[in-house]
């Protein structure tokens, strides 16, 4: 009897032994799949997990996974963001997720345009001029201002800009500290803690004058009346705040870091989109409706499936569940790969390919892409965090067409999010604007 048959009957997925996983993990994700199918089990951190990729491995988990699968966070995590949506379970996540969706999505969205340009427009034009050393840090500063705009409401260079920038900046160090017991004896887990209570501070400060004086520019007030009446089980909103902004931020920042990667290396799609990022800036509400800025959102799509940023989510199995044919028993690791989901060649033809064009022929669709997750847990700041992006496209393509002077990222790091392990600098080529 074969490993995967012996497997089966006992109710678990064949085993992948790798050696390289933390030196190629995508590679070591891809090769399993191809081995094993859809669902396999692997030491991940030393710890045996049951690993779920491939397009159906992934529409099968996302069906099933309600009741069954919670999101798997340390104690780390918890100690940080407290009662945050991803740290909710049952009743108190649904609800918290009812009350945040309308601030971060939909009919809200138009109304942080001006915002986001505000930010956007002066950074661009700054690279234009001067260029940019590291891009990935470039664009980490960037998205922080932009979370502290749309989120916040803090425009940018005012006092609180200023306060929220050396405050957070220890909050996401902290969340890089041991995730076990070793946490307690570094020194930026304690920085971490007392971040968080400063923020919970400025948060509650920021709040009161939302209400005072609302607007649509930032979500701050619409989220203050949405959690007004919660339950304790649906958590504070502070907590769910520093959930956003750190996602925003530093998920978002991969995202874009790889947008303009790819319009550097692939130029003649960034000539195509920038004669809509021309009509952008001038009409930004064009950057909301879904039917304009195809070659923008093209380029999105394919960048999300390519560079997804998160390479791995972790989950609980809390009830037996069925994936691919095996019957996971309960207290079961989960972890799904987006990243490995959008390399099935099955789906989407010439897989390692930047081929921005497969969403505006209809070979492919964007709006089933997972690399914001799916199911019960599917971030909630999606459609925000795409908006985020179009507008610094939009921006940065109407200074000029990106390049970059020292080549693609040749070292990456796939943990905790994407992104070029060595500096990455990036030029604007000016071209004039057709009257």
């Amino acid at each position: 009897m074969s490993e995967q048959a012996a497997s089966a009957a006992c109710g678990l997925p064949p085993h992948h032994t790798v050696r390289s996983f933390d030196l190629d993990p995508l590679g070591a994700l891809e090769e399993g799949h191809r081995r094993h199918g859809p669902v396999f089990r692997m030491a991940v951190d030393g710890q045996e997990t049951v690993l779920v990729g491939t397009w159906a491995g992934l529409v099968e988990l996302f069906a099933g996974e309600r009741g069954c699968l919670e999101v798997l966070n340390t104690r780390l995590v918890h100690d940080l963001f407290g009662r945050a949506l991803f740290n909710l379970t049952g009743e108190g996540h649904a609800d918290a997720r009812r009350r945040l969706r309308p601030a971060l999505s939909g009919r809200a969205l138009p109304g942080y345009l001006p915002a986001l340009l505000e930010v956007t427009d002066p950074v661009a034009a700054r690279w234009a001029q001067h260029g940019v050393g590291d891009l990935y840090t470039e664009v980490r500063a960037l998205t922080g201002s932009l979370s502290a705009r749309v989120l916040l409401g803090i425009a940018p260079e005012t006092a609180d800009a200023a306060v929220f920038a050396a405050v957070f900046e220890p909050f996401v160090a902290g969340s890089g500290a041991p995730p076990g017991r070793d946490r307690f004896m570094t020194g930026r887990y304690w920085a971490g803690r007392a971040a968080r209570r400063r923020l919970h501070a400025l948060f509650t400060r920021r709040a009161a004058a939302a209400v005072a004086e609302p607007g649509t520019d930032s979500a701050l007030a619409g989220l203050v009346a949405a959690f007004a009446d919660a339950s304790q089980a649906v958590g504070p909103l502070p907590d769910h705040l520093l959930a956003l902004l750190i996602a925003a931020r530093e998920t978002t920042a991969s995202l874009i870091t790889w947008c303009l990667v790819e319009l550097a290396a692939n130029q003649e799609h960034a000539v195509l989109a920038q004669t809509e990022a021309h009509v952008a800036v001038v009409t930004p509400e064009v950057l909301a409706r879904r039917d304009a800025v195809p070659v923008l959102r093209a380029v999105l799509a394919e960048a999300q499936r390519l560079h997804s940023p998160n390479l791995l989510s972790l989950r609980e199995a809390v009830c037996p569940v069925d994936l691919g044919g095996y019957r996971i028993p309960a207290g079961t690791r989960v972890a799904y790969s987006t990243s490995a989901g959008h390399f099935d060649p099955e789906v989407f033809p010439q897989p390692h390919t930047f081929r921005p064009l497969r969403f505006l022929d209809g070979e492919a669709r964007g709006a089933r892409l997972w690399a914001f997750g799916g199911g019960a847990h599917a971030c909630l700041g999606r459609p925000l965090a795409e908006l985020m992006a179009l507008t610094v496209m939009a921006s940065v393509l109407h200074q000029g067409v990106p390049r970059l002077p020292g080549g693609a990222p040749s070292r990456i790091r796939y943990r905790p999010a994407k992104a070029p392990l060595t500096a990455v600098p990036l030029v604007l080529d000016r071209q004039e604007i057709a009257s």
